[in-house]
């Protein structure tokens, strides 16, 4: 953010709360920098093999990554992630658990952060098909995942997919 939203002026970074934020020397406006809300699901079937979303767009256009989006006004993060899913797979699903939240920032985009909530779910319904910003939705067994996986965040959520397997964490496993 380069000017303030109430007056116009150009903002200037200080540190406040041990961050660097953006304020308006003419009206004391602060751009806190609230992070982003994105919901997703690690989206588990009977056998334990998980569905994973191919990028249709930007940024990482042709990368893979979890089904998941940002969250709409009013929308809880359990429904963000319901509704993801069906636009970017086809398929309904139902949560059977929390998988994880994590932080991300952009160096090259200081100002915007972003956090990412993940679930564990289920197919219930609905037919496989890439949409909305996917151009194909596939599943894939825990040892055969695709090596160019979009964004930290989902890394992370991986990661912590196979250690709750490790631990033979059912929702972790499609055992829900």
């Amino acid at each position: 953010m380069n000017f303030c939203p109430n007056c116009q002026a150009e903002l200037q970074t200080q540190m406040i709360n041990d961050l660097p934020r953006r304020v308006c020397p003419r009206c004391d406006f602060i751009y806190w920098n609230n992070p982003l809300p994105v919901a997703g699901a690690a989206v588990i079937d009977e056998n334990g093999w998980i569905l994973l979303a191919r990028r249709a767009v930007e940024p990482r256009l042709g990368w893979w990554n979890l089904p998941a989006g940002f969250m709409e006004w009013g929308e809880s993060a359990e429904e963000a992630a319901r509704r993801e899913v069906r636009e970017e797979t086809g398929l309904e699903v139902e949560l059977t658990g929390f998988l994880s939240s994590f932080g991300a920032g952009y160096d090259d985009l200081p100002w915007r952060s972003i956090t990412y909530v993940f679930f564990y779910a289920r197919p219930v319904g609905g037919t496989l098909a890439g949409g909305d910003d996917a151009d194909l939705a596939q599943f894939y067994p825990p040892d055969q995942l695709p090596p160019n996986i979009a964004f930290t965040s989902n890394q992370a959520a991986l990661a912590r997919w196979h250690a709750d397997r490790a631990a033979e964490l059912p929702a972790a496993q499609g055992d829900v």
